[in-house]
Order: structure tokens, then sequence, then C-alpha cells
């Protein structure tokens, strides 16, 4: 994936495999020129801590930066003790987490990020907007929110598409661009997949001699029509198409149940605020119910044209 030539990995203290470095290590085989900064960040404890006088508070902090900075660096020099790669160690303070991953990766000075996905209750999804929701939200950049699995050759590689608006249907095209430079790299097969939601007009159910199957029918045939149109124009054979009559987030982890894939692609509307809260978006109603990595390209994302391998 020679387009991606600055990668910032997240790495989280207390956890068995950092996979977000496995996976940056990964790109790293098939792009031997990339630079990998490798992000800790640490919560930063002056506001909740008034007893320490300022000389002591700077101590400290400085002890617990130098703790945590050799603690990158060992994992770097575990997860990449054959490797030729450049990685550079980085530690952060960050009151808030999910912000401080945001900017850091809207800095300007990366081309993707990736990080470990996180098991959301929930509560959770209720109460707080997660890590990764945030920065989902937020991303400037792709980002690849990673599984426990490692590509191998010849897999399946999922597209998502979305034919709902004409943003989101030349969208597809740069989704389907990143997919095109990892299937290029592991020698994968791109299987494009739509969602038919069927939403019945309330005035339509008292409409005389209507019928919601004949309706449904013509919903789902009119986005399989657009589906193998998109794939006509990218040279993407027809049983290498899936529609599926439902909304995006139960027809997609169905999916992938089917195919198996080793990535899924998809464009996030990047919704904040109410419209988040109320409506949410399919990358996040997903992430959990997938066994596979999630590459998610925000539509806030710099304008730089994607190219296949």
């Amino acid at each position: 994936m020679r387009k991606y030539n600055n990668i910032l990995v997240v790495v989280e203290p207390k956890r068995d495999r950092q996979v977000a470095l496995e996976r940056a290590i990964e790109i790293g085989r098939y792009n031997p020129n990339i630079t990998i900064t490798v992000l800790r960040l640490i919560y930063d404890f002056s506001y909740d801590i008034h007893i320490l006088n300022r000389r002591k508070a700077i101590e400290t902090r400085e002890d617990v930066t130098a703790t945590h900075l050799e603690g990158v660096k060992k994992l770097i020099a575990e997860y990449a003790s054959d490797s030729q790669l450049k990685l550079l160690p980085k530690v952060a303070w960050a009151r808030d987490l999910g912000q401080a991953i945001a900017d850091e990766m809207n800095s300007g000075a990366y081309d993707l990020l990736i990080k470990g996905a996180n098991h959301h209750g929930v509560l959770d999804s209720i109460i707080f907007t997660p890590v990764d929701w945030f920065v989902l939200r937020n991303a400037q950049i792709p980002v690849i929110i990673a599984k426990e699995h490692a590509w191998e050759e010849n897999g399946n590689i999922m597209v998502a598409l979305d034919f709902t608006s004409e943003q989101k249907r030349l969208f597809n095209v740069r989704v389907l661009r990143e997919a095109q430079m990892l299937a290029r790299v592991i020698h994968g097969t791109i299987h494009l997949v739509n969602s038919a939601p069927v939403l019945l007009p309330t005035i339509m159910l008292e409409a005389p001699n209507y019928a919601p199957d004949i309706y449904a029918e013509n919903v789902v045939k009119e986005h399989k029509k657009r589906l193998l149109e998109f794939a006509r124009q990218h040279n993407i054979p027809a049983e290498q198409c899936h529609i599926a009559e439902g909304m995006p987030d139960d027809v997609i982890p169905t999916m992938c149940s089917k195919l198996k894939p080793q990535a899924v692609f998809i464009g996030s509307a990047g919704r904040q605020g109410v419209a988040a809260a109320l409506i949410g978006n399919t990358c996040e109603e997903i992430v959990d119910y997938i066994d596979a990595d999630l590459f998610v390209l925000n539509h806030r994302i710099k304008d730089s044209p994607a190219q296949p391998d």
C-alpha cells in the first residue's frame, strides 16, 4: 500500500496484543519506506491532584513520561525485531483521549490512522461517545479499526456501497479505490455489497390495491440495477456483487458472516451531536459485529485522490 507513507498507530496499555501495531508493520511489508509513529496516551492527572506543588508535579510528570516512553520503545523492539521499518515512539498527555487522538491524527503529519478495536457496551453508546466513535466522526484521514487476525493472501475484501445520494455515489468510487489498493497487495477479491432499505410511506398503506411486497421487490430491483451498473463501470464481475433487503447495519454483518472478508471498506457520514445520537453512523453500529478490519473513509477526509497500486 504505497500511498501510505506516514502511519499513526495508537497502542494501549494492558492489552495482550497490540493489533494496531501488528497491522501497521504488516502494511510496512509492502511499503518499506513508511514511517510509523507509535503513540501512547497518558491520562493528564494534573487537574485531579492538587496536593503536589508545581515543582513536584513537573518532576512526577517527567518521570511518568519517561516510563511510558520506555514502554513504547520495548513494544517497538518486541513487534518489529525483524523489521527495517522506521518506527518512532511518542507519548502524549491527554485529558480527553478521543480528542487527543483526533488532534494528533488531523495534524497533517499522517496519511492513515490504525487503532485496535474496543468493545462497546449498550450503556456506553447511550451515556457517552466511546473513543473509537469519536475518532471515526472526526477523522480527516482514513482510519483502520483493526481486529485480531492477520491479512491472508487471496482473501475477500468487502466494499459497502451507498447509492442514496449523488454525493455518496461519487464517494463510492473513492472507497473502492482504497479497497483495490489492499486487493492488489494481498491478491484479494473485491466484493461489492449494497443494502436496500424498504421504507414504506404511511400514506401508501391506505392506497387501494397497494401491494407492499411488489413495492419492496421494486426497491430491491432498483438497488440491484445501480449496483450492477457500478460494478460494470469498474470491471467487477456480477457474481461478486451482493444485494439484500434491509438496513446496512443488518446487511453488512450478515454478508461478513457469508464472505468472511479480511477487511470491510465503508464511507462514513461523520455525523456529530444530536444527529449522531438519533441516527447513528453505520460504521459505528457494525464495528462490534464483524470479524474483519473496518476501513473507514470519513466524508471529511482531505481531498487527495486515491490511486490504485
